[in-house]
């Protein structure tokens, strides 16, 4: 019966609480921030590395087109990523843009593989009529 009265009778602090109670709490918190910020910084590594090494060399220029497509004039970029699981991803983006009919210039990109540089052409265009948007003196 006096194991009993013991176990009861816990220490408490100047404001009633439980002694110690606080503190236990407190510490497997602490020691659980600590584990979760060393599994989130190898979990990041480990994704950054299989991301790193998920590229397949060479599909960014094979993906990769300048030019006129229809109406729309512009460049479409891609790569090409492979999954731990052995399957295949491609990632494409396209920058593309469609002038008025009676614009001034034909403004036409293209691009050197051998130098890796883009370049923009602008000629007069041919479906401007020669009095458009202009004013006439007399």
């Amino acid at each position: 019966m006096a194991d009993i009265a013991r176990k009861r009778n816990q220490r408490r602090d100047r404001l009633g609480r439980f002694s110690g109670a606080g503190t236990k709490i407190a510490s497997t918190a602490k020691g659980a921030r600590r584990a979760t910020k060393v599994a989130t910084k190898t979990g990041a590594k480990k994704v950054a590395t299989g991301f790193g090494n998920s590229y397949l060399p060479g599909s960014f220029s094979r993906n990769l087109a300048v030019g006129q497509s229809g109406e729309f004039k512009g460049v479409k970029v891609g790569a090409e990523f492979k999954t731990p699981k052995g399957r295949g991803v491609v990632a494409k983006g396209t920058v593309g843009y469609h002038g008025k009919p009676n614009r001034r210039f034909d403004i036409t990109p293209s691009l050197d593989v051998q130098q890796k540089k883009l370049t923009f052409t602008a000629t007069p265009n041919l479906n401007r009529r020669a009095g458009a948007g202009t004013k006439l003196k007399r």
